[in-house]
């Protein structure tokens, strides 16, 4: 029998709902042990989800102090990132966080130290990295039998500049003080971390424009990254558009991978326009199955020092879009 995990959630709102929580209820020994979100509706609904009593704090520090818990998952705006991860760890518990690990750099480096010194699990929810494909290509890469890295050319369209017209609670990500950041820091978080995660790349510089569509935060942005090792990345994030659709595009010395989403669907993936025949031993799972599983006992974690890049990448970007100048990265 698999070893119970006791997962506290720190926000309960549709992502927490909708995603996370069929994913614990389907991975062996996941279980959920109390809920907190200030607004007490959205943990009932989490509980009716569930399908079991559970008890609900309105502060999550009363929750990590109060419930018997082995690690908590939080999806809450992203300015309250920094203090629930940082009062999960010091409490001991492992932390699934929904992106971006943090809105600042600093507070990102601080945490993946904190992380390491209490010998904890800390892990960011970016679904395409357990999508078997996706870690397919980053094997692939890695060995070096693909070539050297040499260009990346990304983009990721959404609906996402008219968020909270359906669901007010929402427009949180339309203020720059809870967000961090508009397309570019929501969204685009999930391209320019699979850039990164797949490539090994780390950026030196970047130049960007943003335009923000009488809004307070971005809604279409493009960036244009130079990395250490000489190779270029171009990021688009267009929050304006009709729906969802996503293309990575990987140039290395052997020729190019591209990697096709839409409408949150995963398309046949091309390596030099041949369809990807995916190794048997590349299996399907989610942030949340990995998650469990590693504290369980299961191989395969490493701290996402990707997300501290795409902190400083994110950083630098909407600086040089201030400055309307290139801007050096934080090393």
């Amino acid at each position: 029998m698999a070893k119970r995990v006791r997962i506290g959630l720190i926000g309960c709102g549709g992502n927490m709902r909708g995603a996370h929580i069929p994913r614990i209820k389907n991975t062996p020994g996941g279980e959920l042990a109390a809920l907190c979100d200030a607004f007490r509706p959205n943990a009932e609904q989490a509980i009716e989800k569930w399908g079991q009593p559970l008890p609900i704090y309105e502060d999550f520090r009363a929750m990590i102090r109060k419930a018997e818990l082995d690690a908590v998952l939080i999806s809450t705006p992203h300015n309250q990132h920094y203090a629930q991860i940082k009062a999960a760890l010091d409490a001991g518990l492992h932390v699934l966080v929904e992106k971006p690990l943090t809105i600042t750099s600093a507070h990102a480096k601080s945490l993946l130290a904190l992380a390491k010194r209490k010998k904890l699990i800390l892990h960011v929810s970016y679904q395409r990295h357990h999508v078997p494909e996706f870690r397919y290509i980053r094997d692939l890469l890695a060995s070096g039998k693909f070539g050297e890295v040499r260009a990346v050319v990304a983009y990721v369209t959404q609906g996402w500049g008219g968020i909270g017209k359906g669901n007010p609670r929402r427009v949180w990500r339309l203020d720059p003080v809870q967000s961090g950041g508009g397309m570019f820091m929501d969204t685009g978080s999930h391209l320019v971390a699979a850039t990164l995660f797949l490539t090994g790349l780390k950026a030196k510089e970047v130049s960007a424009l943003v335009d923000f569509h009488g809004r307070f935060v971005d809604i279409n942005t493009v960036a244009a990254v130079r990395c250490h090792n000489g190779a270029l990345i171009s990021l688009n994030t267009i929050g304006n558009a009709v729906r969802h659709d996503e293309r990575l595009a990987i140039h290395t010395s052997a020729g190019s991978i591209v990697i096709h989403q839409h409408q949150w669907a995963l398309k046949p993936v091309l390596i030099n326009e041949e369809p990807l025949k995916l190794p048997a031993s590349y299996k399907p799972q989610t942030p949340d199955s990995s998650f469990i599983g590693w504290i369980q006992g299961k191989a395969g974690y490493e701290p996402p020092m990707y997300a501290l890049e795409v902190s400083r990448l994110t950083e630098a970007a909407y600086v040089s879009a201030k400055k309307k100048k290139p801007v050096k990265v934080k090393q």
